[in-house]
């Protein structure tokens, strides 16, 4: 299997031989026996057989000398040994070994070979959209397929206009009464992500998608409507009907306070994630210019418009998150009037390129993430692009179908720096079975052009690899 790893290592020497071992993986390093348990579950479910903790199989060795988020695999008459200098190389090290190995006579085999690794940018991501129901076990099918692919961030969208899908202690009504995750679930998704070098992001999404919020505790972020309110002058502005429901309250200091409240339980639900999204994006602002609560505060505090409130509603809520020593991420969804207010410690996701555009977030002084609608949206399972168009594109690159998008009718692009802090592929509106296997595909090919920005294989070839890698993933998801 050594010419099938995806991502595909940098750096293979292959050499004369073959490591023949037992079904079993050992770490002399005690704070690593959780991934090699890792590595045996892993093994067991793919191969259909019993692996061990053990002697005489797969090794995982401390070596500092190894950069962070690089690895090295030796295989050689000596033994079977995923090397690295802690947790993230070591996990993007197993993750390589189970592509690399094969199962023959009760042992495993691998050609021998020394292996050099590591991505070149840091953050490849998937976002799924838990608001469609997922069940426990289907998301941490989709946490295996992150390990395998090496995709270490996984952004949860927990909240949108239909449910709340986890519970908030200040706000009980918000959470769905039969699908919702409990505390225990919670901490179930935290600890297998945790075991396999996953890093979760938790999205709690206002100011818009938020009729869960107003619905259910309009004293608190609901607006206050003018009576002689012009709300169809406000829909032919944005061309369909706007709900006053759909987006919080941005004058009211009980709607700030409660948000505020809600990100703190958040953070302690999710006491290992160093980022919470804050959500951000299609937020119908209209409705701000017939609340009277909306109006007095932009006056008090020397804002002259919506887009300006826009701007210092996602600054409050991002400083929020700062408070609580995290790091926010937002969705491309403030214009730039106003922007100046936003903390730049804030990550933006450009998705659209429709409010705000990739150039002028990195002038502006912001970290970004590549969430380009084309190629990397999955939308219930209908509007998507193959895998082939994913290799075709590179992080620096956004495109959208859509013709009112800056990106529609050529891509927006920017020189690549530390800025562009890598990609993600979102999925929006579709369960486990609907978008598997898109998620498959289409995530490996976003990994693929994150962790090498330089292709390292055309269509033709990559198509086999591709094939061969989904297989065996099918086979160890299939198996929780």
């Amino acid at each position: 299997m050594l010419d099938y790893i995806i991502p595909i290592p940098k750096q293979v020497v292959k050499m004369q031989g073959v490591f023949r071992g037992a079904a079993a993986v050992k770490t002399a390093h005690e704070p690593w026996q959780q991934y090699a348990q890792t590595a045996v579950e892993s093994l067991s479910r793919m191969f259909f057989a019993d692996f061990s903790i053990g002697e005489g199989g797969a090794e995982l060795v401390l070596c500092p000398e190894i950069e962070k988020g690089h690895y090295r695999i030796e295989s050689d008459e000596k033994g079977l040994r995923v090397c690295a200098s802690e947790e993230s190389g070591l996990c993007f090290g197993i993750a390589s070994l189970l592509q690399l190995v094969e199962f023959e006579n009760g042992g495993i085999s691998a050609e021998y070979c020394t292996i050099e690794d590591w991505g070149d940018k840091e953050y490849r991501g998937l976002m799924l959209d838990l608001v469609v129901w997922h069940p426990l076990e289907k998301v941490l099918r989709l946490l295996d397929v992150c390990f395998f692919l090496k995709v270490p961030y996984v952004h949860l969208h927990l909240i949108d206009n239909a449910a709340c899908r986890i519970p908030i202690k200040a706000f009980p009504k918000l959470t769905h009464p039969q699908y919702a995750y409990s505390e225990q679930d919670i901490t179930t998704i935290r600890r297998y992500a945790a075991a396999r070098g996953l890093k979760l992001i938790p999205e709690f999404d206002v100011p818009g998608h938020a009729r869960t919020l107003v619905t259910t505790y309009p004293e608190v972020f609901g607006n206050h409507i003018d009576a002689d309110a012009d709300m169809e002058g406000a829909a032919t502005e944005v061309g369909f009907t706007i709900r006053t429901d759909d987006v919080v309250c941005a004058g009211s200091e009980k709607c700030r306070e409660g948000l505020k409240a809600i990100f703190a339980e958040l953070a302690e639900m999710f006491p290992e994630s160093e980022y919470i999204h804050i959500g951000g994006d299609e937020a119908y602002i209209q409705v701000w210019d017939h609340c009277p609560d909306c109006r007095n505060y932009m006056e008090e505090n020397g804002i002259a418009d919506r887009y300006e409130l826009y701007s210092d509603f996602v600054a409050q809520m991002a400083q929020c998150v700062l408070d609580l020593g995290r790091t926010p991420i937002v969705w491309e969804g403030f214009p730039r009037k106003g922007s100046q207010r936003i903390p730049k410690e804030t990550i933006v996701i450009a998705w659209e390129s429709l409010y705000n555009i990739a150039p002028d977030l990195l002038e502006d002084g912001f970290r970004i993430i590549n969430g380009s609608w084309e190629p990397l949206y999955i939308f219930c399972n209908t509007r998507k692009w193959t895998k082939e168009a994913i290799l075709a594109w590179d992080v620096c690159q956004w495109r959208n179908w859509w013709d009112k998008s800056k990106a529609y009718e050529k891509p927006i692009r920017v020189q690549d720096s530390d800025q562009v802090w890598g990609a993600q592929v979102s999925v929006w509106g579709s369960n486990y079975e609907m978008e598997i296997n898109s998620v498959m595909e289409n995530l490996g090919a976003m990994a693929e052009r994150t962790w090498n920005l330089t292709r390292r294989a055309d269509d033709a070839a990559y198509h086999v690899m591709s094939d061969k890698m989904t297989r065996r993933l099918s086979a160890m998801i299939q198996q929780r």
